[in-house]
């Protein structure tokens, strides 16, 4: 298995190999004591990236050493290449030590993490699930001691390990938990994309390279030393090898052709194989393929192997026996001894670990494939790495099972079934997040012919992860694909193949009569009419076609008698698709509680960021920037682009009205930036509201009205239908005080009316009715107001408080001052409470020239917190205790408390106790009479 072990605890005691200073790494060493020194005060985690020999090793074991000194525990892990395929093995290592606490993790953290280590039979847990149970082991045991992980080879630990590992190194900057991982220059990993702190290793200088050689080979000649030197490169390994090559070549030495330095170290180690005996070598060779002991070793040499037996590599220099196994002293030994192997030798020993091995299905179905490659397509092998990738995948281990389901394909004669796998491969890898690995599956999977519903779901799978959009094309193959599976009664595979879309479709400029049809596909199918699956197809593809129905069946339900968090979003999305976001955010609330509870950060970024559109719509701004802030960053953890830039132009809306201009204008812009290299994308209508709300904002009215009429102009870039109404009042607000056109909007106004009458869609009421009364005429515009205030009372305070304060300006306007003090005083405490401070001043402002005495008003605290500081403050107003907290937010409990410590002196707090009255206080209006 692979090498691990809490390194003792006492101080002083010595990590194998490490020497104190190291000769010529003062900077590094530097850099990596200061961590270990400084772990009280703050945790983290750093990538020692370099060459193979370049003394990665050496600094890690220094600095084990060092942290040993210092009360640390250590806890440390080999990556080997034998392993790689081998869900959870390396994290199972490392968090081997800490297993005794599993009872105090929540159940469903507990389940997850018993699940992937195979202690626990139960449904496949979230990835995210078991990197939160994960974080909380080390939190809670950080608490006691210090922790140092410490992972050499961490290119090849097994990938979910790494994605586990790197979502705890993200969280633990308030623990005092420090995680280094050594990886291999130029050997891909999942470390590559990390975003984690990073130390490059590089050669000695001159100096150092001359002290090292003087070490172990002072009296080489004079050529052959300038000649090492030269090729070495400051390579610590290979100024300790290389002369002993160049003595075992003699007068060759000289004389040799120059090769990569990897490849002059593994030769240099292989000329030690040769003084071996066969058996010595074959030996060698098993354990090079696998991590054995000398029971497996036995079984596969099928003779008994002693200690004594490896004497001879021991002596050689090429490892050690630790704990009844053959340990290689670098991977590159491990490499040379494969390297020297005939295909023939590899075959055989492959085939005889196998059988050793017979009894650990997962580790032995890797050999057998290994060994059938050499004689062609193996269906029982393939069939066998199918039934691995199954249990990967039940134990969370969804990248092992990709590439198990890879290996099959190469292993299948069949190009049916040998696309099916691919396919299989491709369709997981997008799942975890992999575009790039996913579309070459994908595509290799269409090459060799795909059944037609397959086919076009890798076409969608191929057009996200290329971030391109092919109009109508996909979305009709999905009806398609539909209708044939209705005919050959398959109801509930076509509602998923039009749910599959159905975002897809919602975006596209499909015209009325297609998206009609397309949703009428889903009458046919026998499902009930509130069934969550079915509402969100029919919302999003015929938002105006089928809102009532959607509307009426959302009325009906209740998130309480809903379980499953993917149906509480689906349900959730098709209210927000018909305009009726007060019925759709109960859903999406409750979505997103159970998503945090089960883990499901994919689900999770979806549902904030729905939420925080939804809220935005009814002015919540201050729920907007927690959800979307919180949204974005784990869309891009988990690669969900498009989320992403969805959540930074709502958080920039919801900044723009608190007047952080600067602020909202870096948002647009990152996700313009990531949006408009995509050419003509239907989602362009996101960054010009988000630009039309920022100009309102800031009353440059004019601008505003420029930019959210783009959204109605069908013959422009940022044009859609449906967005529309998300911007109708904005619109007639810009073009009432913007010198808009205006009779361009009373017609827009009038396309809406019917539309709102149509689905009977909540936020288009209180729109129309708000823009009707502000466009209308003098004469008629007092009822107008009274309509819209009395429209929006009951859910849309926003509304309530806009109608308010557009009323109370034209009572003033019309010179009926004492008349319009009670709407305006309405208006800005309503926006004070929403944190619609720019509305809330403007509402102040009519109230003074109304003759009114007015306070300046004092932003509140909480305007000065970060989004996740002010979430972490309003979960502790409730009452949630640090820990849970953390798991809610996917943080360690210290780091909650980190935060805490930090927000208290911005609200003028000196306990939570006092959390709820400051966040209270610092939302009310500061009007006086």
């Amino acid at each position: 298995m692979t090498r691990s072990g809490v390194v003792a605890e006492e101080a002083g005691e010595e990590v194998a190999g490490a020497s104190g200073v190291l000769l010529g790494r003062d900077r590094e060493q530097s850099q990596l004591y200061a961590l270990v020194d400084g772990i009280d005060s703050r945790g983290g985690a750093l990538v020692v990236r370099g060459d193979a020999g370049i003394g990665k090793s050496a600094l890690l074991a220094a600095t084990q050493e060092r942290a040993l000194r210092r009360g640390i525990t250590v806890v440390s892990t080999t990556g080997t290449l034998s392993e790689a395929q081998l869900a959870f093995a390396g994290l199972h290592q490392l968090l081997l030590p800490l297993l005794g606490r599993l009872d105090l993790l929540p159940d469903p953290q507990r389940r997850a993490l018993e699940t992937a280590f195979g202690i626990a039979d139960a449904p496949a847990p979230d990835l995210f699930l078991i990197g939160l149970a994960a974080l909380g082991l080390v939190a809670d045991r950080a608490v006691e001691t210090p922790l140092l992980f410490a992972v050499e080879d961490a290119h090849w630990l097994d990938r979910p390990s790494s994605e586990v590992l790197k979502f705890v190194a993200r969280r633990v900057e308030s623990d005092p938990v420090l995680l280094l991982f050594a990886v291999r220059e130029g050997v891909p990993s999942s470390f590559d994309d990390a975003d984690l702190p990073e130390l490059h290793v590089a050669g000695l200088d001159q100096w150092a390279s001359n002290a090292l050689l003087d070490l172990g080979a002072a009296t080489l000649p004079a050529d052959v030393r300038r000649r090492i030197l030269d090729e070495a490169e400051g390579n610590p390994l290979a100024l300790i090898e290389l002369p002993v090559a160049a003595a075992q070549l003699g007068a060759q030495a000289a004389r040799s052709d120059p090769l990569p330095m990897t490849d002059r170290l593994e030769q240099a180690f292989t000329s030690r194989l040769t003084s071996l005996a066969t058996g010595v070598q074959k030996l060698l060779l098993l354990a090079a393929l696998d991590e054995v002991d000398l029971a497996e070793l036995s079984l596969a040499a099928g003779r008994p192997v002693e200690p004594d037996d490896l004497t001879p590599a021991v002596a050689a220099g090429l490892g050690t026996l630790e704990s009844e196994r053959f340990r290689f002293r670098h991977p590159l030994i491990r490499s040379a001894v494969q390297q020297a192997a005939s295909p023939a030798e590899l075959r055989d020993a492959h085939a005889a670990l196998a059988e050793a091995l017979a009894n650990e299905p997962d580790r032995a179905v890797w050999h057998r494939a290994a060994a059938a490659a050499a004689s062609g397509p193996s269906e029982d092998v393939a069939l066998a790495l199918d039934a691995a990738a199954e249990r990967a995948r039940r134990r969370g281990g969804v990248g092992v099972a990709v590439a198990a389901h890879e290996r099959a394909a190469e292993l299948t004669a069949d190009p049916h079934n040998r696309a099916l796998r691919l396919f299989r491969a491709g369709d997981l890898a997008f799942d975890l997040g992999r575009p790039k690995e996913g579309a070459r599956l994908l595509r290799e999977a269409q090459q060799l012919g795909l059944p037609v519903a397959e086919h076009a779901i890798a076409s969608f799978y191929l057009e996200l992860a290329e971030s391109t959009w092919s109009g109508s094309a996909t979305i009709r193959d999905f009806a398609r694909i539909a209708r044939d599976l209705v005919a050959d009664g398959e109801g509930r595979r076509a509602l998923q193949a039009l749910a599959t879309v159905s975002v897809r479709a919602y975006w596209e400029r499909l015209d009325e009569r297609t998206r009609r049809e397309i949703a009428a596909i889903s009458d046919e199918i026998a499902a009930p009419a509130d069934d969550p699956m079915r509402l969100r197809v029919l919302g999003l593809i015929d938002p105006i076609g089928r809102g009532k129905q959607v509307v009426e069946q959302v009325s009906r339900l209740s998130p309480v008698g809903i379980s499953d968090p993917e149906q509480l979003f689906a349900v959730g999305v098709a209210a927000s698709s018909v305009w009726a976001d007060t019925l759709s955010l109960p859903f999406l609330q409750a979505a997103v509680a159970g998503a945090r509870a089960d883990g499901l950060l994919n689900l999770l970024a979806h549902a904030l960021v729905f939420e925080a559109w939804g809220d935005l719509h009814r002015g919540a701004v201050r729920r907007v920037i927690t959800s979307a802030a919180e949204g974005a960053r784990i869309a891009e953890e988990t690669r969900a682009l498009r989320y992403v830039l969805a959540a930074r132009l709502a958080q920039a809306i919801a900044t723009a009205e608190q007047g952080d201009d600067e602020a909202s204008e870096r948002l647009i812009a990152d996700a313009e930036a990531m949006l408009i290299p995509l050419g003509a994308n239907p989602m362009l209508a996101l960054p010009a509201l988000a630009r039309g709300r920022l100009a309102l904002a800031g009353e440059r009215f004019g601008e505003a009205y420029e930019h959210l009429v783009r959204i109605f102009d069908p013959a422009g870039a940022a044009f859609h239908p449906f967005v529309r109404g998300w911007a109708l009042a904005d619109l007639a607000d810009a073009a009432v005080r913007g010198d808009g056109d205006l009779d361009a909007v009373r017609g827009y106004l009038a396309e809406w009316e019917q539309v709102a009458e149509a689905t009977t869609a909540p936020h288009l009421q209180v729109q129309v009715a708000y823009a009707a009364a502000i466009l209308a005429k003098d004469a008629v515009a007092e009822q107008c107001f009274r309509v819209a205030i009395a429209s929006a009372q009951a859910e849309w305070p926003f509304y309530v408080a806009r109608a308010q304060l557009a009323y109370g300006a034209w009572l003033r306007r019309h010179r009926r001052m004492t008349q319009s003090r009670a709407p305006l005083r309405e208006a800005a405490g309503t926006f004070d409470a929403l944190g619609l401070l720019r509305y809330a001043e403007r509402a102040r402002r009519e109230l003074r020239a109304s003759g009114e005495t007015v306070r300046r008003r004092v932003p509140g605290g909480w305007s000065q917190l970060s989004p996740q500081e002010l979430q972490i403050a309003q979960l502790a107003a409730e009452g949630l205790s640090n820990r849970k907290i953390g798991e809610q937010l996917y943080l360690s409990h210290r780091t909650v408390e980190s935060h805490l410590y930090r927000l208290f002196p911005k609200l003028g707090v000196t306990s939570r106790a006092q959390l709820r009255d400051a966040l209270e206080n610092a939302s009310s209006s500061s009007t006086t009479v």
